[in-house]
C-alpha cells in the first residue's frame, strides 16, 4: 500500500482529525462537493438541488467501528430517519450504510437485525447500499 493512501486511511480513521478538520476553511472548500454540510438537513437541501438537474445522490453517515450496542441502534435509527424524510420529500436519494456502524464488530447477528431493518424500511424502487469497509469486513460484509 502506498504511503500517500496509508496516510488518508489514517487520517479517515482519527478522531482529532474528525473533530478539527472541519474548523479549517481549505478543509470545507475541499470537501463541499461530496459533503455540503453536516447535518441530513444540509444533504437533504443538496439533494433537492441535484434532483432539479436530474442526478440522484447516495447518503451516508460518516464514521465506522462502533463498539456500543445503544450507538449501533442509534445509528439505525438514524437511517430510518432519513428513510422517511427522503420517501416523505419524493427525492432521488438512497443510502449507504457501513455494517461497522450497525454493530458488526459487537455482534454479525446483532448487525444484521439492524441492517434488516433498513432493509425493510426502504422503499421498494430504491437500493440500499453496502458499503464495502476496509479488507478484514469483507467476509463478513458478502455472508450479511
Amino acid at each position: 500500500m502506498g504511503l500517500m493512501r496509508r496516510a488518508i486511511l489514517k487520517a479517515s480513521q482519527s478522531a482529532w482529525m474528525r473533530e478539527r478538520a472541519p474548523r479549517y476553511a481549505f478543509f470545507r472548500r475541499t470537501t463541499r462537493r461530496f459533503m455540503p454540510g453536516e447535518t441530513v438537513q444540509d444533504a437533504l437541501t443538496a439533494s433537492r438541488e441535484l434532483a432539479k438537474k436530474s442526478i440522484g445522490s447516495v447518503l451516508t453517515h460518516l464514521g465506522e467501528n462502533i463498539a456500543d450496542r445503544a450507538e449501533a441502534e442509534g445509528v439505525a435509527r438514524h437511517y430510518l430517519d432519513v428513510l422517511d424524510k427522503i420517501r416523505a420529500g419524493n427525492l432521488p436519494v438512497e443510502i449507504s450504510v457501513k455494517l461497522t456502524q450497525l454493530g458488526l464488530d459487537l455482534d454479525r447477528e446483532f448487525c444484521f437485525v439492524n441492517l434488516a431493518k433498513l432493509i425493510e424500511h426502504c422503499p421498494p424502487e430504491k437500493t440500499l447500499w453496502i458499503d464495502m469497509e476496509q479488507s478484514p469486513y469483507v467476509d463478513a460484509t458478502l455472508e450479511l
